[in-house]
């Protein structure tokens, strides 16, 4: 599998998250500068203004029931009409910094996850809250505050899976609330206990295989100074079944945050990226689990989707967007 770097636009802020609306074929992507902006799908930013209505970081966006939701650090989630992109709601979703918003693959429900430790699952079409799912820990082993980072919804959208910094994996049942597992990935979270009383790391990214069948859970791997993002950019997988972790990948070529992962819809192989001093991109073929390619990025990557009906892939992050071409069919 070849990836191959296409052009990349510089910006003065930083993007956090990306989403595609299919309905109205607009890219929006969520900005420190508080702003929800429109992008094209070569990464140039549009002449539309961006969408106002966070007071803080723009950390997540998505779309489902024909409508633009998106959550921020002031711990909003705000509704958006796509045909005008004028503000339709807003409602305080949790006590604490909101990380991610996913929508559901049937595109009835939207998940949530903040720092309060709480996945919160909605009604799309309403916006009303459906499960409030606790049990993430909430505080770190060590008695600091802990984060809850990431969430993704399997692809028949029965189950909800939620990750936080001590490497603690959650998956829920949609339907009852439930907890189904709890899975451990302990080598993603580092605990500084002699020079600096700190910790960092976490799991940052989260997606199920086209199957269903496994959870590939993002992060990176032990880090000798917790002042930098040094450990190994690293990858476990998880069966979903029996919750038993089926492999490991980490990077002898890239350090730094898995911060996002998406399958080819055959399953063949998982795009990585992230960064830490340095961008990456990564394709790992799934059946050993090993990097068929590694090219550095010229840019932190917090998100990245691929383009409808093309062999590239667009990636927004730190003060740049770029895109990729590769040989395989995308995603959807």
């Amino acid at each position: 599998m070849e990836l191959t770097p296409g052009t990349d636009h510089s910006r003065e802020d930083i993007l956090f998250c990306l989403c595609h609306a299919a309905s109205v074929g607009e890219w929006f992507g969520g900005s420190s500068d508080m702003g929800v902006h429109v992008i094209q799908s070569t990464g140039e930013p549009s002449e539309k203004a961006p969408l106002k209505g966070h007071q803080s970081y723009v950390t997540g966006v998505a779309t489902a029931a024909g409508k633009l939701w998106s959550v921020g650090y002031d711990r909003l989630l705000n509704e958006w009409d796509l045909s005008t992109h004028q503000l339709v709601s807003s409602r305080k979703a949790h006590d604490k910094w909101i990380r991610n918003i996913q929508a559901s693959p049937d595109g009835s429900m939207l998940a949530t996850v903040g720092d309060d430790m709480i996945a919160r699952l909605w009604q799309a079409r309403t916006g009303n809250l459906i499960h409030s799912l606790q049990g993430h820990a909430p505080e770190t082993p060590q008695g600091f505050s802990t984060m809850l980072y990431a969430c993704a919804f399997s692809p028949d959208s029965k189950l909800l899976a939620s990750a936080d910094r001590i490497g603690e994996i959650l998956v829920w049942d949609t339907g009852t609330g439930e907890r189904v597992h709890r899975l451990k990935a302990p080598i993603m979270y580092t605990w500084d206990q002699v020079q600096r009383l700190r910790s960092i790391g976490g799991i940052r990214s989260l997606r199920f295989s086209p199957d269903g069948s496994t959870l590939a859970v993002g992060g990176m791997g032990h880090v000798k100074n917790v002042d930098g993002l040094g450990g190994n950019a690293r990858i476990e997988w998880f069966d979903v079944e029996s919750g038993q972790k089926t492999g490991e990948f980490e990077s002898d070529t890239h350090k730094g945050l898995v911060e996002d992962m998406r399958y080819l819809p055959d399953g063949s192989h998982l795009l990585a990226a992230g960064g830490g001093g340095k961008g990456f991109l990564i394709a790992i073929d799934t059946a050993t689990q090993k990097a068929v390619t590694e090219p550095e990025a010229p840019m932190h990557i917090h998100r990245f989707h691929f383009v409808p009906e093309s062999n590239q892939l667009l990636a927004v992050g730190h003060r740049k967007t770029m895109t990729w071409t590769y040989g395989n069919t995308p995603a959807s």
